[in-house]
């Protein structure tokens, strides 16, 4: 193999692996803005629904 083969290799992985490192951060952001919107649907429900007033032999079941 030849220099100029050797060089090309080389950019050819750094360029992989730069393509392998921006796709995984674009996923990371794109799983924390979906985890955001998944807690944010929680606290509204949450906030919707009244919880019953415990009584006597009340088991609280709500998560």
């Amino acid at each position: 193999m030849d220099l100029n083969g050797i060089a090309s290799a080389s950019m050819s992985m750094s360029a992989m692996q730069l393509e392998s490192a921006y796709s995984a951060a674009l996923l990371k952001k794109s799983m924390e803005d979906m985890e955001q919107q998944a807690l944010s649907l929680i606290n509204d429900m949450a906030q919707a629904v009244p919880a019953p007033a415990p009584g006597p032999g009340h088991i609280d079941t709500y998560i």
